[in-house]
């Protein structure tokens, strides 16, 4: 495989005025209601599906090991609902209100194997979401809470006989990302969404894996997000990511961006420290570097797999950077129409002097031209 390998600083500029408050409105131009500030999540009810809202996913990405041997895994699931237009089907068993789709993806990182898979379906027999806590059986995935409401079970199965069964527990409370629990996705005052995250899980499960039964630990990351607009109109994409470090704190940074790769003001940095406090900066206060770049001989689409964040801590005004590495070149997932692929995969994160310090996903979007079919 062919890597493109360069340097290309991508210096963020035009950053949101401190304090600037943009109110969203109540509706979208289609009706649909948007997410209102100074929502605090409650719990079990907001794990559950808000089928009012356009679009919702909830997603999981995580590091898995086994116990005997050490081999190493990478994990993605995440599930869709869209909702529908129009009146509701006759058919009692499938109805068009509501559309769900999964996305299941294994990275076996010593095989160096990438699994995955897309499926949609309509609500029904073979897709549903619980409303008043998490119970979602949608196709291959399905994530149920534990009736202790101490954690989560996520069932994941994938081409081939392979399969995931994992036990999830946060060991951190859930967070809200955003100013006023609102999460900015461009200038459009209606590009909002409710972000509820656990920034870490304890993981332990099993994979089914060409007749062995593989005994897994790890560590994990779920975001919950719920919108009834997904990008503002200017903005053609996004790079995100999620880092686990091993001081046991978090950071979550992402950039959206606009034609030529123009960065957008409300792109940001999140640190999530020991005590599940968050502190955050915009564009102006740091950079993202693209180190490398990967070309997919499946696609041709080209990605920048390989990066470094340097951004300016507010609290302590030191720089932080944070280099992520792939753990596995080819992590594309190439859904049911090859002009939605993204990249999204399993990295390790260095520091400046390149000691390794925690294990990031990182998540590229809308490099193929298209966002229709991924929408996290």
């Amino acid at each position: 495989m062919k890597h493109l390998i360069y340097l290309l600083i991508l210096t963020f500029t035009v950053a949101p005025v401190s304090g600037e408050w943009i109110q969203p409105p109540l509706q979208t131009e289609s009706g649909k209601p948007v997410p209102q500030p100074d929502v605090v999540p409650q719990l079990p009810q907001a794990h559950g599906a808000h089928p009012d809202y356009a679009i919702e996913w909830w997603y999981w990405v995580g590091h898995l090991q086994a116990v005997e041997t050490g081999e190493r895994f990478g994990f993605q699931s995440t599930v869709f609902r869209l909702a529908g237009e129009g009146e509701p089907l006759t058919s009692k068993t499938f109805g068009n209100q509501q559309l769900y789709m999964s996305h299941a993806a294994l990275s076996d990182l010593e095989q160096q194997r990438y699994y995955h898979q897309e499926r949609v379906y309509r609500e029904g027999w073979q897709a549903n979401a619980a409303l008043d806590e998490l119970g979602l059986r949608v196709g291959p995935i399905e994530a149920l809470a534990l009736s202790e409401g101490s954690g989560m079970r996520l069932s994941v199965r994938y081409a081939g006989g392979v399969r995931l069964e994992l036990l999830l527990r946060p060991t951190k409370p859930l967070v809200r990302f955003g100013e006023r629990g609102i999460s900015r996705k461009g200038s459009d005052p209606a590009a909002v969404s409710w972000y509820w995250t656990y920034t870490r899980i304890d993981v332990t499960g099993t994979l089914q894996r060409e007749g062995e039964s593989i005994a897994l630990r790890g560590v994990a990351w779920m975001d919950h997000e719920i919108s009834s607009s997904q990008l503002g109109s200017e903005l053609e994409g996004w790079d995100w990511t999620a880092i686990q470090l091993d001081d046991g704190s978090e950071v979550k940074a992402y950039r959206l961006r606009g034609p030529d790769e123009q960065s957008d003001p409300w792109s940001a940095v999140y640190w999530i420290d020991g005590d599940a406090q968050i502190t955050s900066v915009y564009a102006k206060d740091f950079t993202w570097e693209v180190l490398e770049r990967w070309s997919s001989p499946e696609t041709g689409v080209v990605y920048p797999t390989r990066v470094r964040i340097r951004a300016m801590h507010p609290s302590t005004g030191k720089e932080c950077v944070y280099e992520l590495r792939p753990l596995l070149p080819d992590q594309e997932f190439v859904g049911n129409d090859a002009d939605n692929a993204y990249w999204e995969g399993a990295c390790e994160v260095f520091n400046e002097s390149g000691a390794r310090i925690g294990v990031a996903y990182l998540e590229l979007a809308g490099y193929s031209g298209g966002l229709s079919g991924k929408l996290n």
